[in-house]
């Protein structure tokens, strides 16, 4: 199963991987929605495009996109710590990112 690729380098390692007659299909990974995939292979004898079903709230990754629209418009606020956020990415000793005394005191060396 194939799903949305863009990077050149992987869609040439499956370009590889394909049999030739399917490589007009490979041209339109880059534009597969979300919850949309290629089968192919063994599963089915010619491809086919398959949509997912989407999963329940509490089996699916935190990893929606964000509404950028709204967030530069102003109609939703988009709150970021991010004292917090350079503290965790420093691996600064001691504390932890809920600890904001640490935090502060690490930022004001």
């Amino acid at each position: 199963m194939l799903h949305r690729i863009v990077n050149d380098s992987d869609q040439d390692l499956v370009g590889r991987l394909v049999p030739d007659n399917v490589g007009g299909l490979l041209r339109e990974l880059p534009s597969l929605p979300s919850r949309q995939a290629i089968l192919l292979g063994w599963a089915t004898p010619i491809p086919v495009l398959v949509e997912l079903d989407e999963l329940p709230d509490e089996h699916r990754p935190q990893s929606d996109d964000p509404d950028y629209w709204d967030v530069w418009t102003g109609h939703s606020e988009r709150t970021v710590d991010w004292n917090a956020i350079a503290f965790d990415w420093s691996g600064a000793p001691g504390g932890n990112s809920d600890d904001q005394d640490s935090i502060d005191e690490y930022f004001a060396r």
